[in-house]
């Protein structure tokens, strides 16, 4: 194995795991989720913030996996990054660096509200405001993997630790229903707003919905090049402190806890 830069505890508390054991179907949703966040936030992390929906691998990161600890159920995954990416942060830093960007990432995926400590994490944060909503909800589906063991039983607790530091980041059941979605049902509805951000390649974006009052993540279902000019133009507008505000015809994610949380936006209209 490569020199690694770092490691991350993933422990699991209560029911069966407290016996060292876990269903074998949460065991393996778990790694399968904890494998999908880690290279997800390693390879942004590595990328200058660029994120991939589906990171089977990071490009300037490698992660591996110890066999388990024995008398808990506890796995660590280490966390090697490649010669370019340690010069370009710093070899001393980049562990603490990469635990603020990580902790930020994943707190924000499940609801958990953190600010970032270290320069370089508060440098980039201000540079892309709107890159933490972003990663945050392509998350979402790796950090329902990694709750498996909390659907199945309430009482389990699952506990992210960096050696040394202590636990970090504590998933429970708050944190299961906000990770949790349900798509409403097939009915659209129109709401309007200005569109703040978004990314011709993904087809993410944010908008302010007037009937939120707030900035809300969306994501365009087979966007036409006439739906993304519209929301570069209204994006154009807004910065241009110009109206921009267009109609969309959607349908909400609400998170378990009845936030809504995302938009798929089925079309896009000028008002």
């Amino acid at each position: 194995m490569k020199d690694k830069d770092l490691s991350i505890l993933l422990r699991i508390e209560g029911g069966t795991a407290d016996d060292g054991v876990l269903d074998i179907y949460d065991a393996a949703n778990t790694m399968y989720g904890m494998a999908r966040a880690v290279n997800l936030v390693s390879h942004a992390f590595s990328n200058d913030g660029v994120i991939k929906k589906r990171c089977d691998t990071a490009s300037g990161a490698q992660a591996f996996v110890h066999s388990s600890i024995k008398g808990c159920f506890e796995e660590q995954v280490d966390l090697c990054f490649t010669p370019k990416i340690r010069n370009k942060i710093g070899k001393s830093v980049i562990a603490n660096v990469f635990w603020d960007y990580l902790t930020w990432c994943w707190s924000a995926s499940n609801g958990i509200k953190y600010q970032p400590e270290t320069p370089y994490v508060k440098k980039f944060m201000k540079k892309d405001s709107e890159f933490i909503y972003e990663i945050a909800d392509i998350l979402e589906s790796p950090m329902q993997f990694i709750h498996k063991a909390i659907r199945r039983n309430n009482d389990v607790k699952i506990f992210i630790s960096r050696p040394r530091k202590g636990d970090l980041i504590k998933l429970n059941s708050e944190t299961f229903n906000y990770v949790t979605t349900r798509e409403e049902s097939n009915t659209i509805e129109l709401i309007e707003g200005n569109v703040t951000r978004f990314n011709v390649l993904s087809d993410f974006g944010r908008l302010f919905s007037d009937s939120e009052n707030r900035v809300v993540s969306f994501e365009m279902i087979k966007g036409t090049k006439r739906m993304k000019r519209l929301a570069i133009d209204s994006m154009k507008d807004k910065i241009a402190e110009e109206d921009g505000k267009l109609q969309f015809k959607v349908t909400k994610v609400i998170s378990g806890q009845g936030i809504v949380k995302r938009y798929l936006v089925h079309a896009i209209n000028t008002i």
